[in-house]
């Protein structure tokens, strides 16, 4: 199933996020991500959060139209999108994309890209949508497609350690069982050389990031 969690970050509508919200199986609020959702012209299926952030307005409507509000505690050990990627995986969501988890707070942005590459979610595929940039996490082994455009720039950068034996196929940079240590910039400023790249990785967590995606 596909699904769909907005958070409360900054939403950057574009190609990117065009269309993703209607596409959508199960749409996740998380919070004031309901605002987001509903300036979009989307209902929530679930608002879910510490409701802190909600405006009044966003959840008088979530209420009147029959949302699953679920209220969280203030203080808890999680934040709110951790909570509703649980959810998600819960409810059988196996392909979960995020808007509006990424710019304002710099250290939400940090910490949003963090959680979404945890090995607790080894097990979806996830990505991370803002404006006209895409962010994919790739767990290992693959083989995982990259598609975009010919000249595109994908860049790629390890999380929480480093990559090992890292192959990429169909970029101008390709990568012959390769390791990128955690923090080189070894793969930075990549691009396709046709519409569809491939990945494969041995070990670590791979931040894939495609700028100006269509």
């Amino acid at each position: 199933m596909r699904a769909v969690i907005v958070a409360n970050g900054l939403f950057t509508p574009g190609p990117a996020t065009t269309g993703v919200l209607a596409a959508a199986s199960l749409v996740v609020a998380a919070d004031g991500g309901a605002d987001h959702c509903l300036a979009q012209g989307r209902t929530p299926d679930i608002l879910l959060g510490d409701l802190d952030s909600i405006s009044p307005k966003a959840r008088a409507a979530c209420a009147a139209s029959g949302v699953q509000i679920q209220q969280l505690p203030v203080d808890k050990d999680a934040s709110d999108l951790e909570f509703s990627l649980d959810l998600a995986g819960q409810l059988g969501a196996s392909d979960i994309t995020l808007l509006g988890a990424l710019g304002g707070r710099w250290d939400m942005t940090l910490a949003n890209i963090l959680l979404a590459g945890s090995s607790k979610f080894r097990h979806l595929t996830i990505r991370l949508l803002d404006g006209d940039s895409c962010l994919d996490i790739l767990h290992p082994p693959g083989p995982h497609r990259i598609s975009g455009w010919p000249g595109q720039t994908v860049s790629f950068l390890p999380l929480g350690g480093g990559c090992r034996r890292v192959n990429l196929d169909g970029f101008h940079y390709p990568l012959r069982e390769k390791d990128i240590a955690f923090g080189s910039s070894l793969g930075v400023s990549n691009r396709l050389t046709d519409k569809v790249g491939e990945v494969r990785l041995e070990g670590g967590i791979l931040l894939a990031i495609r700028l100006a995606c269509r």
